[in-house]
């Protein structure tokens, strides 16, 4: 992935479906663009949804930093509406690739250049992903064994989910899921006593503060 925006997202997916022949299986293609080992429609379409999200971040953002840019968007967001709308799921990979063509790639590519100039957002690399990954699951597995306070373990349980699904999905929706929840984690101990005490005084709860803490610094 060349950048951690939207446009680079976007633009790294429909570059890597170029890669694909377009005979192939449209099913599978995507499959193999957002990472589903096996066949799994319920996530294949949580996915694709995520996919089909991009285009109106990318929009908000640029609008938001760039209001000279105007009405910029408006070929390349059409062709990408119709190619989701018209892709055939069932059918051959061309029924989505073949709509996207050199100035939806030219448009992405100057919309990553104009998000990256004024976020300067960093890349996270495979293996430091992979490494998050392990040592978040480590977490995961050691809170759901423990005998730790029920409310406590339920809310950490489901925090350390969410930033192992981010960390699955980092190449769809970047590093904001994950950094959301790793504040959702450590900052709950400002709103609740009882919260507080358990992240606090176990030693599972400074186990879970030190490690979200070394991957929340940059």
């Amino acid at each position: 992935m060349k950048s951690d925006n939207p446009a680079g997202r976007l633009l790294n997916i429909l570059e890597n479906g170029k890669n694909h022949p377009s005979g192939m299986g449209c099913r599978g293609a995507w499959n193999k663009l957002l990472r589903i080992d096996k066949s799994n429609p319920a996530l294949l379409m949580s996915r694709l949804g995520k996919v089909m999200e991009l285009p109106n971040q990318i929009i908000e953002k640029i609008q938001e930093s760039y209001p000279s840019q105007g009405s910029s968007h408006g070929y390349w967001c059409q062709k990408l509406d119709t190619a989701f709308a018209q892709q055939d799921m069932n059918g051959s990979w061309d029924s989505f690739i073949g709509h996207i063509d050199g100035h939806i790639i030219n448009y992405l590519k100057m919309s990553m250049g104009l998000l990256d100039a004024q976020e300067k957002s960093k890349v996270i690399g495979d293996d430091k992903l992979a490494d998050i990954r392990n040592k978040v699951n480590d977490l995961l597995r050691e809170t759901i064994g423990s005998e730790i306070d029920s409310e406590f373990k339920r809310y950490i349980g489901q925090y350390l989910s969410k930033i192992i699904t981010g960390i699955d999905e980092y190449h769809i929706s970047g590093a904001g899921p994950i950094v959301e929840s790793i504040e959702c984690i450590l900052g709950h101990a400002f709103l609740d006593d009882n919260y507080r005490k358990s992240i606090s005084e176990s030693s599972l709860g400074k186990k879970i503060t030190d490690v979200l803490g070394q991957l929340h610094r940059p």
